[in-house]
């Protein structure tokens, strides 16, 4: 018997594949990493490039799939499923979507340069926590916080450029362990980074999904 979250979830999955609103965001990313992958740089480099570019994109793909259902569909989802578990269906559709960038930039890491397996190893876990923070940003600028499109799209692009460039984020983080890394120090990666970044995420995902089920469909 099917679960309901996950074909809930599994129906965002395929709105969003439909709508090709996931297009402009993966092409950017593509696009970036075909830039760096010629650059020869070490694959705690290549980690780093790859993590700080998953923020920004999967809060766009946050964004774009929250906004890609129309309000009267997204009541009768709401009705069906209950609207928080509808939301947070939502959420995790576009975490994968976000988590399968990760892994292409993985990949592409893997075979850029030189790296052992505790450089691997952080790279994921720095990928992870950035498409975790990613889709923060981009459920925090999308509605019914922030209904408006032109705003949404410069509060996701100021949010994740603070999560990247702030001394205290679990992203700057885990992109400055690895770039100590490609110059030639050790890893020290920070092992409270997952953990900050993942009770954010949840604290994020329940304060914002419970305004959406307050205020209904935009």
């Amino acid at each position: 018997m099917n679960n309901p979250a996950i074909a809930v979830a599994r129906y965002y999955v395929v709105l969003l594949a439909r709508s090709q609103r996931w297009l402009p965001p993966v092409l950017f990313y593509g696009i970036a990493l075909a830039i760096d992958s010629g650059g020869g740089d070490s694959a705690a480099d290549a980690f780093a490039y790859s993590a700080a570019f998953l923020l920004p994109v999967s809060a766009w793909l946050t964004r774009a799939l929250l906004t890609a259902e129309p309000p009267e569909a997204a009541a009768i989802t709401a009705t069906a499923a209950g609207p928080a578990r509808a939301r947070l269906a939502a959420l995790s559709a576009a975490t994968s979507y976000g988590l399968l960038c990760a892994l292409l930039g993985a990949l592409v890491a893997a075979v850029t340069g030189p790296g052992g397996a505790s450089t691997l190893l952080d790279g994921l876990c720095t990928e992870v926590i950035c498409v975790l923070l990613g889709t923060a940003a981009g459920v925090l600028s999308a509605p019914p916080l922030v209904p408006a499109a032109g705003w949404g799209v410069l509060l996701a692009g100021l949010l994740a450029l603070g999560l990247l460039v702030a001394r205290f984020s679990p992203a700057s983080m885990g992109i400055r362990a690895l770039t100590r890394v490609s110059n030639g120090g050790s890893a020290n990666f920070p092992l409270a980074a997952l953990p900050i970044a993942l009770v954010v995420v949840a604290a994020v995902w329940a304060a914002t999904t419970a305004a959406a089920v307050r205020r209904g469909p935009q």
